[in-house]
């Protein structure tokens, strides 16, 4: 069973102690373990009471104890308190396993769940609260199972002492125990304010998350626009929130126990008056009543524990609830049933009347058009005019609302979209790198790919003699991320290239792959570009129409639709928006670019 199988709707207390119960039947063997030890240090604890009192009334019976006797009730006495002391370290070392298991659980499928989840959820939702999700949420996880734990705990305890306290007189513990339900009946009220409080609490620590990462991120950009102190307002506001929600807390947990305690000792002293009287009476001995008291008092201290396991509860439903949400996530992009294998390059891809819709905004209205395999087409267009949707609409990060893109035929949506990952490699403007070796970032298309391999490809992506110019060669760790730690734009270009080299995928991807370059590295990338194109069917986006002259086609698009297809000539003659970019790039308006590609023939 998963945490995703048994994860409770709404986030309440309740929920919160279903979501614990169940990822704690996940680990079955660890549970009842810890419910044997639990339910016996709940049952000992009873019956240390009843053991003292039985020493204390012997004391009473004799007037003259031997240390004979003195010594053997003692002995019991320390061996169930010894006893009990075991039974509640294993019960404590079970809960801890059982906590750190769902926790790790947890951790599992969410990261399995995030890699499953379509490229717009990580549009449509902050990093901050998915690196949250992903790492202090976890931390809810596992203090819920350890709380669910603690209150089995908690409750075989109050019911030993409870048990034991009935035994020596029903009427007295009634009478301790009658008013509690009085001190916990407000704690539901206080509840609900600590669940406010957590979620402040949990949206200021994302809204910090998120100002951290835009800080290590966009630094530069925050210094050269002299933007430190709006950052940093933003941050001091931030955090007198999260101040006001954590004293908020505290002040509700303080209350509650407050309450409570308030009541206990109004039964505590009803105990002492009505138990009191008996023993001056004559109808119970002192002893007695000194138990019953120990009892009762013994059994607010896991009640106030409950009071304060429950608390927990309510705090961490709000982070709970950022965990339901991912894992309830449905992928928008699967397979469908008895999807079809793909195997080699296709010989045609037709966008067929393709149209998409993001968050019901149109991006991409009736595309229609037919690629031959190892044909080159330009896809150009001013800024917003869908050329990087398209893109994703063929690699499948998300699905037309409307039309069809096929592969010789079939829709994409009826083939395996694990092949159809296999099929493409997509080289970016802003590569991504994996915090690892650069050996490893080039195979990360073909994890079994031998080191001659790598090499070949780096070789053919001008690079290899660059990486051997490095301490380390190959095993020079750069990354995380598009900063690519110690690599120029042009070597990340290029290592992308080279990664993309050795996959040897039959389709190609280029999304402004040369625009953020300086001229130097801009010809080196490009000529590793052309290797890389080779045999290939390729999609280009470019703003530089230079860089597109020689390809087979361009496709124009212009507020989402097609205006244009064909050659660069004929372009030029028919077609309006295509001409209008030309122009601006030939008055100096788009700088122009020294390269080309190659001319081929398509097949």
């Amino acid at each position: 069973m998963s945490v995703a199988s048994h994860r409770p709707r709404g986030g309440d207390a309740l929920s919160s102690v279903r979501l614990g119960v169940g990822m704690i039947l996940d680990h079955r063997g660890l549970a009842f373990v810890a419910l044997l030890l639990t339910a016996a240090q709940g049952a000992l604890q009873g019956l240390l009471v009843y053991a003292l009192r039985d020493v204390l009334m012997g004391f009473g019976r004799e007037s003259h104890v031997g240390l004979g006797v003195l010594l053997q009730g003692a002995v019991m006495v320390f061996v169930i308190w010894l006893v009990r002391a075991a039974a509640t370290a294993g019960s404590d070392v079970m809960t801890a396993k059982l906590a750190y298991a769902a926790e790790r659980s947890a951790m599992l499928e969410i990261i399995e769940k995030l890699l499953t989840l379509p490229v717009r959820f990580f549009d449509k939702n902050r990093q901050g609260d998915l690196v949250l999700a992903s790492h202090r949420d976890l931390f809810s996880v596992r203090q819920v199972t350890l709380d669910v734990g603690f209150m089995v705990q908690h409750v075989s305890r109050l019911l030993g002492l409870a048990a034991v306290a009935w035994l020596m007189s029903p009427t007295l513990a009634l009478i301790g125990l009658v008013l509690v339900p009085l001190g916990v009946a407000p704690v539901y009220w206080i509840g609900r304010r600590l669940k406010d409080a957590a979620r402040r609490q949990r949206d200021s620590v994302a809204t910090i998350a998120g100002t951290l990462l835009e800080i290590t991120a966009g630094i530069r950009a925050i210094k050269v626009n002299n933007s430190e102190a709006r950052v940093l307002a933003g941050a001091r506001e931030t955090g007198s929130v999260f101040q006001r929600a954590m004293v908020g807390e505290a002040a509700a947990r303080s209350t509650s126990r407050f309450l409570f305690e308030s009541v206990s000792g109004l039964g505590l002293v009803a105990m002492l008056t009505v138990g009191g009287r008996e023993v001056v009476n004559g109808t119970m001995e002192w002893q007695t009543l000194l138990a019953l008291l120990v009892s009762v008092v013994s059994v607010y201290g896991p009640m106030i524990s409950l009071l304060h396991v429950y608390g927990n509860m309510r705090v961490n439903a709000p982070t709970l609830d950022r965990i339901r949400a991912i894992l309830d996530t449905p992928p928008d992009v699967h397979d469908a049933p008895g999807a079809r294998p793909l195997t080699g390059s296709p010989a045609v891809i037709e966008l067929r009347d393709v149209s998409f819709s993001y968050d019901g905004q149109p991006c991409l209205e009736g595309i229609s058009a037919r690629i031959r395999r190892g044909e080159t087409v330009g896809i150009v267009g001013p800024s917003g005019a869908g050329k990087s949707t398209l893109l994703s609409l063929l690699l499948r990060f998300h699905d037309p609302t409307h039309g069809a893109i096929l592969f010789d035929g079939v829709d994409l949506r009826n083939l395996r979209h694990a092949d159809l990952m296999r099929s493409c490699a997509l080289v970016q403007q802003d590569p991504f790198l994996f915090d690892d070796t650069i050996a490893n970032n080039i195979r990360l298309g073909r994890p079994d790919a031998s080191m001659d391999e790598i090499i070949a490809a780096a070789r053919a992506a001008t690079l290899h003699d660059e990486i051997m110019e490095m301490e380390l060669g190959y095993e020079t760790s750069v990354g995380r991320g598009a900063d690519g730690r110690g690599l120029s734009g042009g070597q990340r270009q290029r290592l992308s290239i080279a990664t993309a080299l050795l996959k040897n995928a039959p389709i190609l991807l280029l999304d402004e792959a040369t625009s953020s370059l300086d001229s130097v590295s801009e010809e080196k990338v490009q000529r590793a570009i052309d290797r890389l194109m080779e045999g290939r069917t390729t999609f280009v986006i470019a703003h530089r129409l230079s860089t597109l002259r020689n390809a087979d086609r361009i496709l124009v698009l212009d507020e989402g639709r097609l205006v244009g297809l064909g050659p660069h000539e004929r372009l030029l003659d028919d077609c309006e928006t295509y001409r209008q970019l030309w122009a601006s790039q030939k008055a100096g308006l788009l700088r122009p670019e020294p390269t080309r590609l190659p001319v081929r023939e398509a097949s």
